[in-house]
């Protein structure tokens, strides 16, 4: 079957018993990083594709800025994904490549991020999904990810407009400052590891006994 995000687990007892689609949104943000090389970069946005989306046309996304509120859809994509797809877009490609070894999908201004700076994603024009607050500038807040990145917990999203900062863990501030590689770095952006099920945290918190959902982490 194909996961479509926004998960919710029905319980009875202590038995998963099913598992409701809350959105027929088929991408979601699943991370951002800000990067130490020449220039801040890579400065980049990583999305998942829930489900098969033969054109990608009807998503886009847009950077809000300093705190400056929305500024709309700035970039939009093309071709098509499949289900279990993640799509990268940069402010550039060479930063990228030297420190991830591959090319990002797309490069767009619209991933000249900060670690300060929150992200949209819009389908058919409206909002889906949110990264940050689009009204508050991040500097001081948890959500700072300044020379470092954030990155979305397995089985949550998309969020809507509403910013969701529980469905995020935070490498911290200068996490990445010095390294060269993502693949040798102290803490390394967990570049394609988000997955649609829940991981155990979630499933602890429903006081679910006896069952195991293995969260996967690759540098």
């Amino acid at each position: 079957m194909n996961w479509r995000s926004g998960l919710g687990i029905v319980v009875i007892g202590a038995a998963v018993v099913g598992v409701t689609q809350t959105s027929s949104a088929d991408l979601i943000i699943t991370g951002v990083v800000d990067g130490p090389l020449t220039g801040g970069t890579p400065k980049a946005i990583e999305l998942y594709v829930t489900a098969d989306v033969a054109d990608l046309s009807i998503y886009g996304i847009g950077s809000a800025n300093n705190g400056g509120g929305s500024d709309g859809e700035e970039f939009t994509l093309s071709g098509s994904a499949s289900a279990g797809d993640f799509i990268y877009i940069a402010s550039e490609a060479t930063g990228f490549n030297t420190f991830f070894g591959f090319d990002p999908t797309f490069t767009s201004s619209a991933a000249s991020i900060n670690g300060d700076d929150a992200i949209e994603l819009f389908m058919n024009g409206g909002v889906i999904d949110v990264f940050g607050d689009i009204d508050m500038d991040g500097t001081g807040t948890p959500w700072e990810y300044l020379d470092g990145w954030a990155y979305r917990s397995d089985g949550t999203g998309p969020d809507g407009s509403t910013w969701t900062i529980d469905n995020w863990f935070f490498s911290g501030i200068n996490a990445l400052d010095g390294e060269t590689s993502n693949g040798t770095a102290a803490t390394p952006f967990p570049i394609g590891t988000y997955s649609p099920l829940p991981g155990p945290g979630a499933l602890a918190l429903l006081g679910i006994a006896g069952i195991g959902c293995r969260r996967r982490r690759r540098a």
